[in-house]
């Protein structure tokens, strides 16, 4: 499984200090009142199954964000009778939530062996990754942008502290002990009301999807390429307009005001050149990935979670944003981001 390859090289290495602390503290399992079934990530995959057909793609799901309820009512109009999720249940029903199912279901997947990942694939990811780090003098890392991999691994960060009595704990427990461990709490465990937040249930759907390799065209080179075209170009042209275009505006405003003459033009030659290298120095401002950039700015879950306008914008907007991305500064990501280097 291409995807799946992809983003699980580093499950182990991420949660191995805290495995050993935790042991078998940490269940994913989770079991509601009144309800003694076991519901794992095998029963979730197990489900899944059943109503994948019905499932628009990924990107789709992640545009829309469709609902609880209209999801409940999908999947009772299909044509062959499919049982219902516990995650889409009431509590009356034996349900459990669907934070709850995507953290048993993500914790499974931190806990596990990766498979291993195909030559070729391995060694363009890491050519791929070094020269981002190389060319950034170690400042910067390659750029994710595959909505499943950006779920994975904001809930990586935060999959030490999710505690094991899942069933008791609601979303808000969830983001304030996340919060209170000085760590960003992925987007979908944010309020509702935040505007980079969307619905865990849809999270988890994402992940499953692409567990079945239904978002392997979101990685196909057509779609890479074009996009990748896009933002080298907007690049371009607002180094263009931003830079080029400030010193030129002061070679050539001098002339139009006739300031400039056979005897100054050295001076303002220089002076152009100083402004040039102001709005070079804006320029990287603007356009260098920060740490505080993560989250949004290409989407809440990348820039597959826009739509096509939305997205060309977002991509026009922020061109160099699609290539690389800033490191974290904290230890324990550095050694995760090493460790994950197979991934991108």
């Amino acid at each position: 499984e291409n995807m799946k390859t992809k983003l699980f090289i580093n499950a182990n290495n991420i949660v191995k200090s805290e495995k050993m602390k935790r042991s078998n503290s940490t269940t994913t399992t989770l079991v509601s009142d009144g309800f003694d079934e076991e519901y794992d990530a095998s029963a979730i995959r197990a489900e899944f199954k059943s109503y994948q057909y019905i499932l628009p793609k990924p990107h789709i799901l992640l545009q829309e964000q469709l609902s609880l309820e209209t999801l409940r009512e999908m999947i009772q109009l299909s044509n062959n009778k499919i049982d219902m999720p516990r995650f889409l249940k009431y509590e009356c029903e034996g349900g459990v939530k669907p934070h709850h199912a995507l953290c048993a279901l993500l914790l499974e997947e931190c806990t596990r062996d990766a498979p291993k990942e195909r030559d070729g694939e391995l060694i363009c990811m890491w050519i791929g990754s070094w020269m981002v780090r190389a060319l950034s003098f170690g400042f910067l890392q390659r750029q994710r942008n595959l909505p499943a991999e950006i779920i994975r691994e904001q809930f990586n960060r935060i999959a030490h502290i999710i505690p094991s009595g899942l069933v008791c704990n609601n979303s808000k427990f969830l983001r304030d002990k996340i919060r209170n461990s000085g760590l960003p709490v992925p987007n979908f465990f944010l309020d509702q009301e935040d505007a980079k937040q969307f619905p865990p249930h849809i999270a988890m759907l994402v992940v499953l999807l692409d567990g079945e390799e239904e978002s392997d065209y979101m990685g196909h080179i057509i779609y890479t390429t074009a996009w990748f075209l896009l933002s080298f170009v907007a690049l371009i042209l607002r180094l263009v307009l931003e830079v080029i275009g400030g010193a030129g505006a002061i070679w050539g405003g001098s002339e139009v005001f006739y300031l400039r003459n056979a005897e100054n033009a050295e001076q303002c030659r220089a002076a152009s050149i100083a402004v040039g290298v102001f709005c070079f120095v804006r320029f990287v401002v603007l356009n260098a990935p920060q740490h505080e950039d993560e989250g949004d700015i290409l989407g809440p879950a990348g820039p597959w979670s826009l739509r096509v306008p939305a997205r060309i914008r977002a991509v026009t907007n922020h061109p160099f944003h699609l290539f690389a991305r800033a490191r974290r500064s904290n230890k324990t990501s550095e050694k995760s981001d090493e460790d994950n280097l197979s991934i991108y």
